[in-house]
């Protein structure tokens, strides 16, 4: 009777340490995403910022091929 509520306590205590480990890597997991998710965002700014800019670039060389 003794081993099995050594070995009841010792399986309690490993799915207590297994549950936290699992919320650790869920708040890790979703640390990770929240800053992918931002740096897509700045890439996508990024992106819109250099079209706009080349756009702008072209219409400066053509009013200059106009001269």
């Amino acid at each position: 009777m003794k081993k099995l509520t050594h070995f009841l306590i010792i399986a309690l205590s490993i799915g207590v340490f297994s549950c936290t480990n699992k919320k650790k890597e869920e708040a890790e997991t979703k640390a990770a995403v929240e800053q992918i998710e931002a740096v897509e965002s700045e890439i996508e700014n990024v992106s819109k910022e250099i079209e706009s800019k080349a756009r702008e670039l072209e219409d400066s060389l053509e009013e200059l091929d106009g001269i």
